[in-house]
């Protein structure tokens, strides 16, 4: 597989040599009958991984296009392209060198949204529409940057989806307390195909007094110090404390910040508020959040209730703790890195992102490009980078599930459409692909011990890097983390 750079070097090589797929050819393309579409959805912290498949392994570089339903690109994206090789399978309908794909990806609702409607065969759910309404944006054609749209496309089709992808199992999302009713998930062929690594952010003013804290910088510190050596932790009792209704702040209780940040860091410590931003119910993240600090979704014995919290955002530095539903990955980090971030008198506040979300992402060099105001913290001593993850030190991690209707369905996936998906679940998640994929989303994603066989310690360096040789039990986030090669 070839780094960013190296897609983007071989694109403008061969810029000449075709041209991408415009809105205009994906009209001609689906009035004629040859154009393959497909409709994934569910699973917004996954989103970055499947244009930077598709980009890396199955697309002609000259040919590709990126939409966006907005300059963010929260609720809906797609990624249009021509086939540079075959893709087949046993069983499956080939799809010939050539062909003209559109992928249309649904982030709106997260993981939810990759489970019920293909339960429950809704037609209803709406897709991004790419068409001649389609705007260009200023960004080069084709496109070399997953993350750069060509298109802004803000219209949207109700339609089936073909796909769903989910940051847990379909059956965990079916909790009542990730905003499920109990469907019977067996309809759908379900099955992993990568592990999710999951990390608690804190935003930068919080991270400069737990390192204060920690005796990591001086205490007249006024910047915080980017060294992994540096890197603050937060006790994971803390956290399920703040998420589950133990601590609720400080003042009188002194049962807050003031717990990890003495006086003499923060004199005002005990007026600080705890601003937790949360996803919202239905979420891959929260569910992995839920099952991870308060078992919850797991077991009515053993669990916590979690604090649901609300959609106002947190308005003072001081005060009870507050609890921020957020629609989205990129929700939750606007909520710590700009508005906790904003709020004046050093405000503090914590959340639950993917690994795959870089605080400071960087361009094909590895320059940073922007600072989204938050860090990663460690978690009772451990940092939550791959490495941690593979050696299994590190256990917030989860399985993503791939799935579609069983063939018994009337939504079953058939024909070329059932091959993309096919392909994408078989290889996606495989470490030849994870580390040639764009730098910022490399410390998110692992390969299961299921995707090779033999010793892990026999695997070449390259790909041990890569490969984890730990899990739970297939589909089922709720068993406990396991070394088994």
């Amino acid at each position: 597989m070839k780094l960013r750079n190296t897609l983007i070097a071989l694109a403008c090589a061969a810029a000449g040599a075709a041209h991408a797929v415009a809105p205009a050819d994906i009209v001609t393309a689906r009035n004629n009958g040859t154009l393959l579409e497909v409709r994934v959805t569910g699973a917004s912290a996954l989103r970055l991984l499947v244009g930077a498949y598709l980009q890396a392994d199955i697309t002609d570089a000259s040919t590709f296009d990126v939409f966006f339903d907005s300059a963010a690109g929260s609720n809906h994206r797609a990624y249009s392209f021509v086939t540079k090789t075959a893709i087949s399978g046993t069983g499956l309908t080939t799809i010939p060198v050539g062909t003209t794909v559109l992928l249309t990806k649904r982030d709106a609702g997260g993981s939810a949204q990759g489970v019920t409607p293909l339960v429950n065969a809704d037609a209803t759910q709406t897709h991004m529409l790419v068409d001649n309404s389609c705007t260009t944006t200023a960004n080069t054609r084709p496109a070399t940057d997953i993350t750069k749209p060509t298109y802004l496309c803000t219209g949207t089709v109700a339609a089936l989806a073909h796909g769903g992808l989910s940051d847990v199992e379909p059956a965990l999302l079916q909790a009542a307390v990730n905003g499920g009713t109990g469907l019977d998930t067996t309809v759908l062929d379900a099955a992993g195909f990568v592990q999710n690594i999951f990390g608690v952010a804190v935003n930068k003013k919080a991270y400069l007094a737990l390192q204060k804290a920690q005796g990591l910088v001086d205490v007249s510190a006024t910047v915080i110090d980017e060294s992994p050596a540096k890197q603050p932790s937060i006790p994971k009792a803390f956290v399920q404390g703040a998420l589950t209704g133990g601590l609720l702040g400080s003042g009188s209780g002194k049962n807050g910040w003031n717990l990890l940040i003495p006086t003499s860091v923060d004199a005002n410590v005990l007026t600080k508020r705890i601003n937790v931003c949360r996803r919202n119910v239905g979420s891959g993240t929260q569910a992995a959040s839920n099952m991870y600090f308060a078992y919850a979704g797991c077991s009515t014995v053993n669990s916590q209730a979690v604090t649901a919290g609300n959609a106002t955002l947190p308005s003072s530095a001081t005060g009870t703790i507050t609890t921020t539903q957020n629609a989205s990955s990129g929700a939750v980090e606007s909520c710590l890195g700009t508005t906790v971030e904003g709020l004046a008198g050093d405000a503090y506040g914590f959340g639950v992102l993917g690994r795959e979300n870089n605080p400071v992402p960087v361009d094909a060099q590895g320059n940073p490009i922007q600072d989204k105001g938050y860090r990663f913290v460690k978690l009772s001593g451990v940092a939550p980078t791959r490495a941690n993850a593979i050696s299994g030190d590190y256990e917030f991690v989860t399985e993503a599930s791939m799935q579609w209707a069983k063939p018994s369905q009337t939504n079953a996936p058939t024909g070329q459409v059932l091959t993309l998906l096919s392909n994408m679940r078989t290889f996606m998640g495989k470490a030849a692909i994870l580390k040639g994929l764009d730098v910022d989303l490399r410390e998110g994603l692992v390969a299961q011990p299921t995707t090779f066989t033999g010793p892990w310690v026999d695997l070449a360096a390259d790909d041990r890097a890569y490969t984890s040789h730990s899990a739970r039990r297939a589909a089922n986030s709720c068993s406990f983390n396991r070394m088994s090669k």
